[in-house]
């Protein structure tokens, strides 16, 4: 007969660290992306503009 082993059973809460931890972490995974996706856009939102004056620009020099 094989010998019995017992399982260790720990208490929810000697878990608690562990589960903070991936808790912080994901919470600055997803405010380092929401930064970097604002950056991003205020960037678009930037070139958008730059275009539209260039643009504004040439129809005022040539005007057909």
């Amino acid at each position: 007969m094989p010998p019995i082993t017992a399982l260790q059973i720990e208490l929810p809460s000697t878990n608690l660290p562990w589960l903070f931890a991936a808790f912080a972490v994901s919470w600055a995974v997803f405010f380092i992306y929401a930064i970097y996706v604002t950056r991003r856009q205020q960037e678009m939102q930037s070139q958008i503009r730059q275009l539209r004056r260039t643009l504004d620009q040439q129809e005022t020099k040539d005007p057909e």
